[in-house]
């Protein structure tokens, strides 16, 4: 009788485990199918995929899927591991053609001698630097001249009863200031002319104390830069290693067809040594440009058709190459139009083997987005056969 109860006891000891682990279980499967469940409704992580191929080092453009020789320069290939994600994360619209970018660890960066610097913001100055003269200018001196003496005339006939002759004496005075405005000369100049009806011999053979006239030959790229007002730095043999500072006081209108230059006219100061016409002067000219983006010189790479710099982004060690439009190039510096922004950090020394670096990327990744099927496919359509103890040559697209 007492085994009976130590069996019908072990039974149902049996019966109560076996409950609480079938739970147990259960509760499991359940946490198991709710972190599932939530994994797959996150947002992941792209997953690299990691692939290799070879190329030469002289000629990127060879992509073959095992190691042997280039086929164009006969050196030994080398292998390449590339990592392409699902999620494409570069701004490739403002990358100039045939680049990418590239990752360069702090130690990378010190070997080849990279150096940073800062996008800034500043007031700009546009110096032009030309060759003048010393004003000797007999066409003008009489074109004054005349101006004053049609003036004295009109004035001497404004009473008179005969129309005609009003009206003749008016033409000379318009056409006398016409001429005027041809040589150079503004309006404003033209009326203090006739208030003084005074003309200043310092356009002929200037004397001591008397204002001078230089006259430099700018180029008419520069031309838009250079207002009336504008201060000029005037230096010469003969001021004995001073500089005078004048004043631009009018831009020709007519371009001189042989050199592509205007005559800019600027007035100096009188000064009390002696100045012969013609005497050779450099000079200066300070234009204003505002405040402007501007980046270093040695930043900025240029072929003729776009222009770009090289960008730091975050601390990653990422570099990516950047397009941008060219204002100004003030000597050290230079000024942007677009495509910076102000704090951006720029590559300012090595740029050059940046830019290597960053063309094999570009090239590589051109490569790469080639299938070799559709080349093959291209081949069979347009049915190409290789000449005897010849073969086709998927990378450079003839037979070899």
């Amino acid at each position: 009788m007492r085994k009976k109860i130590y069996i019908a006891y072990f039974l149902a000891l049996s019966v109560i485990i076996y409950v609480i682990i079938l739970g147990l279980i259960t509760a499991c499967n359940k946490n198991i199918s709710s972190d599932n469940s939530s994994n797959n409704s996150s947002s992941s992580p792209p997953i690299q995929e990691v692939t290799s191929y070879w190329t030469c080092s002289m000629h990127p453009q060879i992509h073959q899927d095992k190691p042997g020789k280039c086929p164009i320069c006969g050196m030994d290939l080398i292998k390449v591991s590339t990592k392409s994600t699902s999620v494409e994360t570069d701004s490739r619209n403002t990358y100039p053609s045939g680049h990418g970018a590239i990752t360069l660890s702090p130690a990378q960066q010190e070997m080849i001698g990279v150096k940073f610097g800062e996008v800034i913001k500043k007031n700009a100055f546009k110096v032009i630097d030309t060759a003048g003269r010393v004003a000797f200018d007999p066409e003008l001196f009489t074109a004054q001249n005349e101006y004053l003496e049609a003036l004295k005339q009109e004035e001497l006939i404004r009473h008179s009863p005969i129309s005609e002759i009003k009206r003749s004496a008016h033409q000379m005075v318009e056409s006398s200031k016409m001429r005027l405005k041809i040589l150079g000369l503004s309006n404003q100049q033209i009326a203090s002319i006739k208030d003084t009806s005074k003309i200043s011999t310092g356009i002929l053979i200037p004397k001591k104390g008397e204002q001078l006239w230089v006259y430099a030959e700018v180029y008419e790229i520069d031309l838009p830069y250079i207002k009336p007002q504008m201060k000029a730095n005037i230096r010469g043999h003969f001021l004995e290693g001073k500089t005078l500072v004048g004043e631009v006081i009018s831009v020709d209108r007519v371009i001189n067809p042989t050199t592509r230059t205007a005559k800019v006219r600027i007035a100096l100061p009188a000064t009390i040594l002696e100045v012969r016409p013609e005497s050779y002067v450099e000079v200066s000219i300070l234009s204003p440009l505002g405040k402007q983006l501007i980046v270093p010189f040695d930043a900025i790479l240029d072929t003729g058709k776009e222009s770009w710099v090289f960008v730091s982004i975050g601390r990653t060690g990422r570099i990516e190459p950047r397009k941008v439009i060219v204002n100004n190039y003030l000597g050290d510096e230079v000024t942007i139009a677009s495509g910076l922004s102000e704090g951006e950090k720029i590559v300012t020394s090595a740029n050059f083997l940046v830019d290597s670096e960053s063309r094999l990327v570009g090239v590589r990744e051109e490569v790469s987005g080639n299938s070799s099927d559709a080349d093959t496919s291209e081949r069979k359509k347009n049915k190409i056969t290789c000449p005897e103890g010849k073969n086709w040559n998927e990378q450079m697209g003839h037979c070899m």
